[in-house]
């Protein structure tokens, strides 16, 4: 069955039993004109609001209807993340072609209520419109955070060490191995790694509320837009400058490898690690900035925490820089994506 045969009110129906849920601070949930919900004493609301758009953040040739739904509520997450937040609500709004099938929409409904329900996250309203020709989704989340707890991209001191969780370029890997349309000669470790990595990323929101609710990190930001443009962003929030050490940035050993030699890429020979780690964006790993004097109790208490950390610069006065293994340091003026630069 054709959505143009369902209608809206079908399709809202079955979002409204796909997204049934039991939390008790909802009082008015999907169906009415708002959703209404209770809020904690001595808590701050932080929302956050994320579009894709098909044919500019997502091809559905790349991506499975399910996979697309985890990723738009991951994507959301991310920034509460980023903020040390706790997310607890969701509100979608779509537009979508009357000519798309009811199964296609049902499997991304259920995608976007597994990334919520696998965080504790209620979808709690919404919108849904008709499109001429693309699938384009736009999902508003709220959370909640302690005041004294909230961090900021604003924050960060000269002498402050920068760490990121995890590793950088996989995901930007894992979309050039796609648009290559050669995957099926890639093996299946670099699939699961790389391509998974894009499709279907992961929120780093225990890592982000463990470094808020310790105090441990002086400003932070997820990584979305690449490295080279996330630090930017911290640095012109703290009025201060970094120097980004080149051989400290944590490259996965599959990313490495990276292009392969079965694999043949447009300008294959400019697509180095470093570079895919620096400009390719889209990894949501977390960018902190910790004082120096806590550096030791970071790396202690961190122990036990499954995705590891690595320090990849300081910040400093003024300026933006790459420091080579030689130790020179290069203006880095290059940024990662960017909407309307391309």
């Amino acid at each position: 069955m054709k959505l143009s045969q369902l209608g809206e009110f079908g399709l809202i129906k079955n979002a409204r039993d796909i997204f049934k849920s039991l939390n008790e601070n909802i009082v008015v949930g999907i169906g009415d004109d708002c959703a209404a919900i209770k809020l904690r004493k001595d808590f701050l609301l932080i929302a956050t609001t994320d579009a894709l758009i098909e044919g500019i953040h997502f091809k559905l040739k790349y991506i499975s209807p399910y996979q697309l739904g985890v990723k738009s509520i991951n994507i959301n997450l991310s920034d509460i993340a980023a903020m040390g937040g706790i997310p607890l609500y969701a509100l979608l709004s779509i537009a979508v072609p009357p000519s798309f099938f009811v199964k296609f929409m049902d499997e991304f409904l259920r995608g976007v209520k597994q990334g919520a329900q696998k965080y504790k996250v209620s979808v709690i309203g919404g919108n849904i419109s008709s499109s001429k020709s693309e699938f384009s989704i736009n999902i508003t989340l709220l959370g909640e955070i302690e005041k004294k707890y909230m961090v900021l991209r604003k924050g960060a001191k000269a002498g402050d060490k920068i760490f990121v969780t995890g590793c950088l370029g996989d995901s930007a890997a894992g979309l050039e191995i796609l648009k290559s349309g050669q995957w099926s000669v890639v093996s299946g470790r670099w699939k699961k790694k790389l391509i998974d990595r894009h499709l279907m990323p992961t929120p780093r929101l225990e890592e982000g509320r463990f470094l808020a609710t310790r105090r441990l990190a002086t400003s932070m930001i997820d990584i979305s837009d690449g490295l080279a443009s996330d630090i930017r962003r911290i640095c012109e929030e703290s009025k201060v400058g970094a120097n980004i050490f080149t051989k400290n940035i944590p490259i996965s050993k599959e990313l490495k490898y990276f292009p392969s030699p079965q694999l043949r890429t447009p300008n294959s020979e400019l697509r180095t690690s470093l570079n895919f780690a620096l400009y390719g964006g889209e990894d949501y790993e977390l960018l902190f900035t910790v004082k120096p004097e806590k550096v030791g109790k970071l790396k202690s208490l961190w122990e036990d925490m499954k995705i590891p950390i690595t320090m990849i610069g300081e910040i400093t006065k003024r300026g933006v820089n790459l420091v080579n293994t030689d130790g020179k340091a290069i203006p880095l003026t290059k940024e990662g994506y960017n909407h309307f630069k391309g």
